[in-house]
């Protein structure tokens, strides 16, 4: 799912935000030192804060979330993954932000070995069968949301590989 092309594109943006900002600032900046050696008090009243609201904002608005996508991006291409199969129940509509990367929630219902694997212990797995409690488990794992088209619709068996709750690569059964 993820490619470099990904890594290529977030510092693209992110030179563009810099690309903007350093040039506005530096106009700010020279207003001000200007009006501080001229002692044009109004100039320099305007310009402070104003140098301050565009900095905050630009970084803010433009290059920190856009830091964060590029750190979720550097985890997900080095970090431990593991697979997970079972069948897609739903894909949510609505995205919501976690770690950096606007995703979204995918509910899965895991197959009987991926459940195995997940449990551990014999004993828990004993006293699982002892107590009569339904054996099917569902887990929600997150979709980035700009990888949409490559998720299959729901009812589709699947093998995700995943960097924590995140779905690094999708494999479709019978694909």
């Amino acid at each position: 799912m993820y490619s470099e092309q990904d890594m290529i594109e977030i510092n693209g943006r992110l030179r563009r935000a810099w690309a903007v900002l350093i040039p506005l600032l530096a106009v700010i900046a020279a207003a001000f030192i200007f009006a501080l050696a001229a002692r044009v008090r109004w100039l320099a009243l305007v310009a402070c804060p104003l140098f301050i609201v565009v900095f905050m904002y630009g970084f803010i608005a433009h290059i920190w979330p856009n830091l964060r996508y590029r750190r979720f991006l550097k985890d997900m291409e080095s970090g431990l993954s593991r697979d997970v199969r079972g069948v897609v129940v739903a894909i949510a509509d609505a995205a919501e932000c976690q770690d950096g990367a606007m995703v979204l929630p995918v509910r899965l219902r895991l197959t009987e070995a991926t459940q195995a694997a997940s449990r551990g212990s014999a004993l828990s797995e004993r006293l699982q069968l002892e107590t009569g409690e339904d054996t099917r488990e569902e887990r929600i794992v997150y979709l980035n949301a700009s990888k949409r088209a490559m998720m299959p619709q729901p009812g589709a068996t699947v093998t995700l590989r995943c960097f924590g709750r995140h779905i690094r690569s999708v494999e479709a059964e019978g694909a």
